[in-house]
């Protein structure tokens, strides 16, 4: 399974802990030569410490096994250099070994670490008393297995989740594509049949009867213009179902995310551009939260406040103070066309808010009042 590609740099963070191997190395003076083969060693774990890690595709599993075999190798070959404080190697094996499908190699090469972490005790070489930092070795070292082996199967699991979602928005488009072909299909191909004919019918009877083809073009006009109109109404139809069904998609697509969706909103009556405008602007906004902002949160805002509707979308993602796109200028264009405007917030995750001013005689008339409301 090929996980996503993601540079995670929490993995750096426990880099700290070869501190402990250093200071086994260095707590007595030693042959140059001996200095120059333990560095050495630890450039090769470090190398093969970030290939486990942030490696992507066919082939990334053999370089978390190569990583636990050679920190297991430091661990043997060089506990006369590093001495007890070489086990740190183990449980960054243990670590890799645990970012890897199978679990079974995983479980047999932790037993593996935790004898080898247990063996000086029992060879003689370690008092009982080193029991005390051997115990808490052997547990993080179980728990770092387990911990990646966890991570690993959770990174499998989004990248599941997301082919499924990229393949569901796929077949969506093509059956959308496919009722649009039908609908224009039955729309059109009858009536661009008839236009056809009586156009045929009116060169014909041109010369022989003029007074029939004239009526026969107009006719041919007639069935054009309401063929113009059936058209214009199925394109209104394509360009959004309302404001409702938006919201209904967008909590489906945060679902999906694992985001969770707070609502809070009014039954309102919007004018029909402001509405279009909002489902377009919603529509970019949650697709924005769902591909980039890694949120958990997202909270949609729908009311009538001041004179002016507002749709804001707030999310406690990482987007920020990012640079400008697109997809944002084309939200932004959108709102102006209708009079309104679009402002952004990058403060605690994006704050997007849409604000569409009313004319003062639709406010007096009660347009921004909700649904069943009086003035």
């Amino acid at each position: 399974m090929k996980l996503p590609v993601k540079f995670n740099l929490f993995p750096l963070f426990w880099l700290v802990y070869l501190i402990f191997p250093l200071l086994g190395l260095f707590q007595e003076r030693r042959a140059p030569m001996v200095y120059a083969a333990a560095l050495a060693g630890l450039a090769v774990f470090l190398w093969l410490y970030v290939k486990a890690f942030w490696t992507r595709g066919d082939g990334a599993e053999k370089w978390t096994v190569l990583g636990w075999a050679w920190c297991f190798v430091l661990y043997v070959a060089g506990f006369g250099v590093f001495g007890g404080l070489g086990s740190a190697f183990l449980i960054y094996g243990a670590s890799m070994i645990g970012f890897q499908p199978a679990v079974s190699l995983a479980a047999w090469l932790t037993f593996a670490n935790v004898s080898a972490m247990l063996a000086p005790l029992w060879l003689g070489k370690y008092g009982v008393d080193a029991l005390a930092w051997l115990a808490p070795n052997v547990v993080i070292a179980l728990f770092a297995a387990y911990a990646n082996q966890a991570t690993y199967r959770r990174l499998v699991a989004d990248r599941r989740l997301a082919q499924v979602q990229a393949e569901k928005e796929r077949l969506a488009q093509t059956a959308e594509r496919e009722r649009i072909a039908r609908d224009l299909h039955d729309l059109l191909g009858h009536t661009l049949s008839v236009i056809v004919l009586k156009s045929e019918l009116a060169a014909k009877l041109s010369e022989r009867d003029p007074k029939r083809a004239v009526s026969e073009i107009r006719e041919v006009e007639r069935i054009s213009r309401e063929a113009l109109s059936e058209v214009r109404a199925a394109v209104r139809g394509y360009r959004g179902s309302g404001l409702d069904a938006e919201l209904g998609r967008a909590k489906v697509a945060l679902d999906t995310a694992g985001i969770t969706l707070e609502y809070i909103g009014e039954p309102l009556t919007l004018p029909r551009p402001v509405e279009a405008t909002m489902e377009l602007v919603l529509r970019e906004a949650v697709t924005n939260v769902v591909r980039h902002a890694n949120a958990r949160k997202c909270r949609i805002r729908v009311a009538c406040s001041g004179g002016a509707f507002e749709l804001e979308v707030h999310d406690d993602g990482r987007g920020g103070d990012a640079v400008e796109g697109s997809g944002l200028t084309g939200m932004r264009e959108r709102v102006r066309a209708v009079g309104g405007e679009l402002s952004r917030d990058g403060r605690s995750g994006t704050r997007l808010l849409a604000s569409f001013p009313l004319p003062k005689d639709e406010v007096d008339a009660g347009a921004a009042l909700p649904r069943g409301a009086t003035a």
